[in-house]
């Protein structure tokens, strides 16, 4: 089941809090009905994607449980941080643009700052460092962010 904030809370940090405590979307009042329409649409179409279970060099990925593990050990993640890592799994050997990442997560890239994508990026690298997970996430400068075997 995804979820949509709706508030009128509109600073970055209440966009982030809402985010990181479990959110799919934000989506702040006044709002349109067709904005709110097409943002449920990108929840369904990000959910219906994909197998329920991936492995990518070790790592598992099972989207119906909402787990991720490597080498035995679970990785805990947030709903956002989730789906950042099963969008990278699902288009691994491609370099994901940051547009598409806002897109694909957040449902529009017009309305939140690009720079949601770089920090949870980095909340992942983190969480696949400490468990020592046999991927990690590359930069492409300047374009987007891939999934790649760790020993690379």
């Amino acid at each position: 089941m995804g979820i949509i904030l709706l508030t009128a809370r509109d600073a970055v940090d209440d966009r982030v809090t809402g985010l990181d405590a479990g959110a799919d979307d934000y989506l702040t009042k006044p709002f349109e009905f067709a904005e709110l329409a097409a943002r449920l649409r990108a929840i369904r179409r990000r959910d219906a994607a994909g197998t329920s279970r991936l492995d990518v060099g070790g790592l598992q990925i099972d989207s119906h449980r909402h787990e991720i593990s490597a080498g035995g050990r679970e990785l805990r993640l947030s709903r956002t941080e989730f789906d950042l890592l099963r969008l990278l799994a699902v288009n691994l050997g491609r370099v994901m643009p940051r547009a598409e990442i806002l897109e694909a997560l957040w449902g529009s890239a017009s309305y939140i700052d690009p720079n949601i994508v770089d920090q949870y990026v980095s909340y992942v690298r983190r969480k696949l460092d400490a468990v020592a997970a046999p991927v990690r996430i590359a930069t492409a400068r300047g374009v987007g962010y891939e999934l790649i075997p760790a020993e690379q």
